[in-house]
């Protein structure tokens, strides 16, 4: 791509008030990214959503000379970045409404990694979070080290998160808060080295971004968003960790939560998650994968076989996929598809008769045997 280019969608990236939605409603109208800026400012103003003040934004001049400087700045220190049309941006985070246009990464990110889990909490954490933190990524590495472990490398919970699973041999993604003029906290630098060289450091802030308490809140949308479910670990009622799964659930994402000891204010978070409906309670990565389908070995030659031999429509497939022998709720079906709890049972009832599931007492589902 020349430079030109690369201008313009960073340009783009740096108008404010212009997110995905709108960048999209822009080209689509406007034919290109490079015609959005040679427009004039009474035609894009016409455009739904843009109108006078964001259609005089794009033509400020500092606009493109901030992207000139973002350019030579990325260039020289190896910087690496995914615009949200580009084949590489992340599936899973493209999928959110607030995604950034562009996600500057320094390191190797996969743009549809198989399995990925947040895994985060309280910056201070007590000795259990600590070690359950470091066992849990133990165990989560010995059953598949493929699965990336996403965290925001901050103190406590997240670093804990990072250095595990580097210990452990898989791959991890740092968000980060700010630009790639900085590490924060610098005592971490040496972990963001090492995370660089196994995983990811990822941030969609430009280089002259201060650091700022917003900056990090901003910055959770990522965590939450790059992966299929977050878990916190351990968290008080109010902090970073508790908006990031506020975020994940407005992304549809799986949350889950590790329960403590009622009055333990270190857990006290967790346990309001669980209490208020907005995380599964798991006391065991076993909890932890069999909410997320990952447990699925022992079922997938039986589903390939018995799929194949009977007629389902798109929703049926998607909930028989999801059992096993170990039997599941409507809940934690509707939990793991998406599907409302009335079509989910629908859906079991015709798989019922076609005698796929069995029920069991408690009105859970196994496959039939």
């Amino acid at each position: 791509m020349d430079e030109q280019s690369l201008q313009y969608k960073f340009g783009l990236a740096l108008v404010t008030g212009i997110g995905i939605t709108l960048a999209q409603n822009l080209i689509s109208h406007i034919g290109s990214i490079d015609d959005i800026f040679r427009e004039k400012p009474g035609n894009l103003q016409k455009i739904p959503g843009i109108g006078p003040h964001l259609s005089k934004n794009i033509h400020k001049a500092e606009i493109l000379n901030r992207a000139e400087e973002e350019i030579r700045f990325i260039t020289r220190n190896k910087i690496s970045y995914s615009f949200f049309l580009d084949i590489d941006y992340p599936t899973r985070l493209k999928q959110c409404q607030d995604a950034p246009i562009i996600l500057f990464y320094k390191g190797k990110l996969l743009p549809n990694p198989k399995r990925a889990l947040s895994v985060i909490g309280t910056r201070n954490p007590s000795t259990r979070g600590r070690r359950m933190t470091r066992n849990w990524i133990e165990e989560i590495a010995t059953r598949d080290s493929s699965i990336v472990i996403i965290s925001g490398l901050a103190y406590g919970i997240d670093i804990q998160a990072h250095e595990a699973s580097l210990d452990y041999g898989m791959e991890t993604y740092a968000g980060l808060g700010h630009g790639f003029h900085t590490i924060y906290p610098a005592i971490h630098r040496a972990t963001a080295r090492r995370i660089s060289q196994q995983g990811a450091l990822i941030s969609d802030f430009f280089s002259y971004s201060k650091l700022e308490p917003k900056n990090f809140i901003r910055r959770n949308r990522l965590i939450a968003g790059l992966s299929d479910g977050t878990l916190v670990m351990e968290s008080k009622e109010k902090g970073g960790a508790m908006v990031t799964a506020d975020m994940a659930n407005s992304y549809n994402r799986e949350v889950f939560a590790v329960p403590g000891r009622p009055g333990d204010i270190m857990s006290s978070g967790c346990n309001k998650l669980i209490k208020s409906n907005r995380a599964a309670l798991v006391q065991s990565v076993d909890d932890l994968f069999f909410f997320l389908g990952w447990d699925d070995h022992e079922n997938t030659k039986k589903t390939s076989t018995n799929i194949a031999s009977v007629e389902l429509k798109d929703s049926e497939k998607l909930v028989f996929t999801q059992i096993s022998q170990k039997p599941k709720s409507i809940d934690q079906i509707s939990l793991l598809t998406g599907i409302s709890i009335p079509k989910v049972s629908a859906c079991l009832l015709s798989l019922e008769f076609k005698g796929l599931v069995e029920v069991q007492p408690g009105n859970s589902y196994i496959l039939s045997t």
